[in-house]
């Protein structure tokens, strides 16, 4: 009984499909396989555009790392790193951070350099008592709050030890508190002490005075350091210039 009950089970599949009556769903296959000639062909053709775009975009990125290299070197900002002591591929990746993310927020990259060197002297896994981190010496609630406002997030806390990251952050944030506070000096009180408090130290004669002879004096003194060796350094390469002239 139940053999038969197939039989016509099947056979009653035949009249359908011989009717042209769909009895079961048909299984279209998904992806190149099922596409059309000139959609395949389509596909490839907007592949290999996207190819030729991304080997456009390393170029022009690279093209930029150079440009911006060449103006590290310029501006005495790749000599700095290299004091650093980082390994050389670091160095260059370093001085092509601190020049664009410095005239990115309109700074003079030298004073970025001076921050470092008084925040963590390039030591990129410097953390501070209070928990600041990197070669900026960025806390972790304002690296994120940085983050946010660039419109990305900044994940683990760690990732302020990366250079690159850490760069980004702090010339941002001492951009915003020059703004903020009018001045390169009290913005390094703020950068040192924290917003809020450096509006009470700076509120008071006495508290000023003392504090500005103290972190933001170090900063500024190493700044101009770095400006007079920048500025001997310019002097030395327009001497050359004028004697191969004459030679």
């Amino acid at each position: 009984m139940r053999g038969w009950t197939v039989a016509v089970a099947m056979a009653a599949a035949v009249v359908l499909v011989g009717t042209n009556a769909v009895a079961f769903p048909v299984q279209v296959p998904v992806g190149a396989q099922g596409e059309a000639p000139d959609v395949v062909a389509l596909r490839a053709q907007l592949a290999e555009k996207e190819a030729q775009l991304k080997a456009a975009l390393a170029r022009l990125h690279q093209y930029e790392d150079e440009a911006d290299y060449l103006r590290a070197e310029q501006l005495g900002v790749a000599e700095a790193v290299r004091a650093s002591g980082l390994p050389e591929r670091q160095q260059r990746r370093l001085a092509v951070a601190i020049v664009r993310e410095a005239e990115r927020n309109n700074l003079d990259p030298l004073l970025v350099v001076a921050l470092i060197r008084c925040e963590s002297s390039f030591n990129n896994y410097a953390v501070s008592g209070v928990g600041a981190m990197g070669l900026m010496q960025v806390m972790p609630d304002t690296g994120r709050y940085l983050a946010e406002k660039s419109g990305y997030k900044l994940g683990r806390h760690t990732n302020l030890f990366d250079f690159e990251t850490n760069v980004n952050l702090g010339t941002a944030y001492l951009a915003d508190l020059i703004s903020r506070f009018g001045s390169v000096e009290s913005a390094l009180v703020a950068y040192n002490a924290g917003p809020g408090l450096a509006k009470r130290i700076l509120a008071k004669k006495a508290n000023r005075v003392k504090f500005m002879a103290g972190y933001p004096a170090k900063v500024v003194k190493e700044f101009r350091k770095l400006k007079a060796q920048q500025e001997r350094a310019i002097s030395l390469r327009a001497g050359q210039t004028t004697t191969d002239r004459k030679g």
